[in-house]
């Protein structure tokens, strides 16, 4: 039979085939089965809820910096260099002694070291140390162009007399007038040459001795509240205001009444003697309060020239002095302290030939500043 014989010539084909389509149908099995496994297996998504959230403004982030302060550049030293032979030249004076302190040193002493130490002359320094009056010198010989103004004893008396009637200092601006000015602490000149003003000012040349005056002006300060007045006396000139009051003339006794009509009210006036053979003029009583500046005007003058002196005390009242004899009835006078505004350089001290009978360097000091 051709169908049976069919199959069993080709058995085994067949059986190939058949084994081919087991295999095939496996295949796809699993296939399907892993395509399923992984489909199932995937992970699950889950989509959040949107949350409306305020929007901030962006801060700014500051982060500290430590920063390290400059240190400041260090100051180079000046270099000083001594001049070893001006070093050499300089020449110490005493210290022993000195009143005031060293700031009363001069001459060639610290004063080369470049401390302004001017000691000046009796007529005053020649730069303002602090405390003193200004002194302006005038000669009433010649105009302030230098013209000659014929001047003599009376004139010059009635011209002085003119200023003191209202001390109005634009009555001597019309003589000459010198360009130097002085800066006296003390009035205590000794019996001297007419010419030492003059020379003092540094106008000898153009200037006789005569016929000249200084103006002194300047504030005053009590060291304690107090009353005080002035004594003196002067060859020729010496006239004192305090607060725009004329509180002594103790000019020479033959001008008395002529330059001024001042007169003292006390019963020794002109009474204890004082300079060669003349006596004491006593001022009057004023008023000073401690640390309250007063104006003070002083005007020294020379007439007929020769010799020249000037010489001012202070009293202060109820104040005890020691007192030494004078005269032959037992009278005694007090030693009293020469009127000065700071201390008087030792140098000065023996130049003004002080009478310890009658005056004193011991005493307060009338300056201003302390």
């Amino acid at each position: 039979m051709k169908k049976k014989r069919f199959f069993s010539n080709h058995s085994k084909s067949s059986a190939m085939v058949a084994s081919l389509i087991v295999h095939a149908v496996l295949i796809v099995v699993a296939i399907s089965f892993v395509a399923v496994k992984v489909i199932i297996m995937e992970d699950p998504t889950f989509e959040a809820k949107r949350v409306q959230r305020p929007k901030m403004p962006p801060k700014k982030i500051q982060v500290p910096v430590d920063v390290k302060k400059r240190k400041p550049k260090p100051r180079l030293r000046k270099r000083i260099v001594v001049n070893k032979k001006a070093f050499t030249d300089i020449k110490m004076p005493e210290i022993s002694g000195i009143k005031g302190g060293l700031g009363n040193m001069g001459g060639d002493g610290l004063g080369s070291m470049g401390f302004d130490m001017d000691i000046g002359d009796l007529f005053g320094g020649n730069k303002s140390m602090g405390n003193e009056l200004v002194g302006t010198f005038f000669d009433l010989k010649q105009t302030k162009d230098g013209k000659p103004t014929n001047m003599d004893d009376g004139k010059y008396i009635a011209a002085l007399n003119k200023f003191a009637k209202g001390w109005q200092r634009n009555r001597l601006n019309d003589y000459f007038k010198a360009p130097k000015e002085k800066y006296a602490s003390f009035f205590m000149l000794p019996v001297m040459s007419a010419n030492a003003a003059p020379k003092a000012y540094g106008v000898e040349n153009i200037v006789k001795p005569k016929h000249w005056a200084a103006f002194y002006e300047g504030h005053i300060s009590a060291p304690e509240t107090g009353r005080y007045r002035f004594c003196g006396i002067a060859d020729d000139v010496l006239l004192v205001r305090v607060r725009g009051r004329l509180v002594i003339d103790a000019s020479y006794p033959i001008w008395k009444g002529k330059i001024t009509n001042w007169s003292s009210d006390d019963d020794n006036n002109r009474k204890i003697p004082m300079v060669v053979n003349e006596h004491m003029v006593i001022g009057d009583w004023f008023k000073l309060t401690k640390g309250k500046p007063s104006e003070i005007e002083v005007l020294v003058g020379e007439c007929p020239g020769g010799v020249f002196y000037c010489q001012l005390l202070i009293e202060q009242k109820g104040k005890e002095y020691k007192r030494v004899p004078y005269g032959n009835e037992g009278q005694t006078r007090p030693v009293l302290p020469i009127f000065k505004t700071k201390e008087i350089p030792q140098e000065l001290i023996g130049q003004m030939k002080i009478d310890s009978n009658i005056a004193t360097i011991e005493g307060p000091s009338f300056g201003v500043l302390e």
